[in-house]
């Protein structure tokens, strides 16, 4: 009876003491809402936190995901050669239905999950996603050029050569929009294979970049702040998204079009996955949901809201999102309700961010 009532003590011992282990830095297999299945999350950090070997690790895994050879489409998108550009061609082809939408977070968030996955599992990559906090940047002071993300030997190569071109949305001190010169997404090492806009034929050209200074500081701590200080999923959803006026600044908008400017892939809004900045700009918004989701868990892991319907804000056209709301990435990965994906050590998911 003493050795029981010993156990029993030494239980409740550490049922008090491993949730409190995950608050404080401990295991996340700790944590009272992470599933079973999720023993070992990836961690993903921040670009400038990565070494040379693993940002190389990665840039690799990144290349072979857009050489044909080692990594062939099968997406069944007509005009797509490659891995890369099945990922390409299903951003494209949703486009319409994953933004300003409740679920545009959610769906960008199984999207990158899902390209992870593929760089581990087609191009034998052993490190996570990593994401970009631009917010350092922007308080470095320094030139966009001198970004450690831009560096061209352990970066992802900087800006194009200044080019005329159209700017029908006004983008403030636009500067580039040629091909990217230096670095390793140049041709003919790396092609941007679909677009320009909606079109999903082959069409090889080079990444082109076109840095708009003034729209990447919209990238600032305080508008991040302001994004993550509200209550609903719905609210947060809105304010990292916003409306598509360039003179309103959003995070969102930020990293797109500070980048890709108005002749850049990146600002191309649905070709944007051809530049491969796009997964580390996304991987941060990510984060900064599950930031605000670890607030104040686990009621947020239910906590979901916006319109299915681009802009219906006032729900005229459609209803809003619920939990058991279905997303997909054709024959990419199987579907999966936003439920499912609301946490990041569940049983669909299973990472982390430091």
């Amino acid at each position: 009876m003493a050795i029981i009532s010993k156990l029993t003590g030494i239980l409740v011992l550490l049922n008090l003491i491993l949730p409190l282990a995950s608050l404080v830095g401990g295991s996340p297999t700790y944590s009272p809402w992470c599933s079973l299945k999720c023993k070992r999350p990836l961690i993903r950090k921040d670009w400038r936190a990565l070494s040379t070997y693993e940002k190389g690790s990665y840039i690799k895994a990144v290349q072979c995901m857009g050489n044909k050879a080692k990594a062939k489409s099968i997406s069944g998108i007509p005009g797509l050669k490659t891995r890369y550009d099945d990922f390409q061609g299903i951003h494209s082809v949703q486009t319409p239905f994953i933004h300003w939408v409740g679920h545009f977070i959610l769906w960008h968030r199984y999207y990158i999950a899902t390209y992870e996955k593929m760089l581990r599992e087609v191009c034998g990559y052993d490190g996570a996603q990593p994401y970009w906090d631009w917010t350092v940047d922007n308080k470095s002071g320094k030139a966009m050029n001198k970004w450690p993300i831009f560096d061209n030997n352990t970066g992802f190569g900087g800006n194009g050569p200044y080019v005329d071109a159209p700017n029908p949305f006004s983008i403030p001190e636009r500067s580039g929009g040629g091909c990217v010169p230096k670095g390793p997404f140049t041709l003919p090492n790396w092609s941007v294979n679909l677009g320009p806009g909606d079109s999903l034929a082959y069409n090889p050209r080079c990444l082109t970049r076109d840095f708009s200074a003034p729209m990447m500081k919209w990238a600032t701590s305080d508008l991040y702040a302001w994004v993550m200080d509200v209550k609903k999923y719905e609210d947060f959803a809105y304010r990292l998204e916003r409306q598509p006026d360039f003179t309103i600044p959003n995070v969102h908008g930020a990293g797109h079009f500070g980048v890709g400017g108005a002749a850049g892939t990146f600002g191309d809004v649905y070709a944007s996955p051809g530049d491969p900045i796009f997964y580390l700009h996304h991987s941060t918004l990510d984060k900064m949901l599950w930031t605000w989701q670890k607030r104040k868990l686990p009621q947020r892991l239910y906590d979901v809201g916006g319109p299915v319907v681009p802009f219906d804000y006032q729900n005229l056209q459609g209803p809003n999102i619920t939990l058991s709301f279905q997303i997909g990435l054709g024959k990419l990965a199987p579907n999966v309700t936003l439920g499912e994906i609301m946490n990041l050590q569940g049983d669909i998911l299973c990472y982390d961010y430091v």
